[in-house]
């Protein structure tokens, strides 16, 4: 599965498919099939044929499971990066949830018992969006991933705000008078397809160029 994409200037904090304990219930239900597969051995006539047909199709509908729940586990990925959260999910259909760091309020994890021997749990998010609250299960490690959400936050607090446009009559347009009329528009199409220059900046650049 490819992984997110990125900005210019995003780095990875963290980015991992989900613990193997995603495989504990398909792993719980071959317990049976094992029971009777040994019963199956120790059996004879009449009993042992009713055994051999429960134990072939349960078999089988096993092993397709698990193979589907792998699927979704290999299509499923958590990244943390400098800027955001990033839970994508789903083999057929896409889902996914993004979380800007400066919109993120809480971060807790919760782990059982067995969560935390085997070092998986779950990381509960509380943001300031639409959903409030976001629960990530199987995160491997959730307490490690805990404090580099939250040193991630830190150093978007200490970041350098981006500088803000000075007013369109005080933009110079020099750097587009360097050809004929036709070049310079041009110029100004390509700045603003590229997202260079808002609706408002393109229209007064060139009723600039055009007066």
């Amino acid at each position: 599965m490819a992984k997110a994409r990125l900005l210019p200037d995003e780095v990875v904090v963290y980015d991992s498919r989900p613990h193997p304990l995603y495989f504990s219930l398909p792993a719980l239900w071959f317990v049976p099939i094992i029971a009777l597969s040994l019963l199956h051995l120790r059996s004879s006539g009449f009993f042992a044929d009713v055994l051999r047909i429960l134990l072939f199709p349960s078999l089988l509908v096993w092993v397709l499971w698990v193979l589907w729940v792998f699927t979704k586990w290999w299509f499923t990925r958590f990244t943390s990066t400098s800027y955001r959260v990033i839970w994508r999910t789903g083999v057929f259909s896409r889902t996914g949830v993004e979380i800007p760091l400066d919109r993120v309020s809480n971060v807790n994890f919760h782990q059982s018992f067995i969560e935390r021997v085997l070092g998986a749990g779950d990381l509960i998010i509380e943001s300031s969006g639409q959903d409030g609250q976001s629960k990530f299960s199987d995160i491997k490690h959730p307490d490690d991933v805990q404090l580099k959400i939250h040193a991630a936050i830190s150093a978007t607090k200490i970041r350098p705000a981006m500088p803000a446009h000075p007013p369109l009559s005080q933009q110079p347009i020099s750097h587009l008078n360097n050809g004929s009329l036709m070049d310079d528009l041009e110029r100004l199409e390509a700045m603003y397809a590229s997202g260079s220059l808002t609706a408002e900046e393109y229209a007064e650049f060139k009723r600039r160029l055009l007066g």
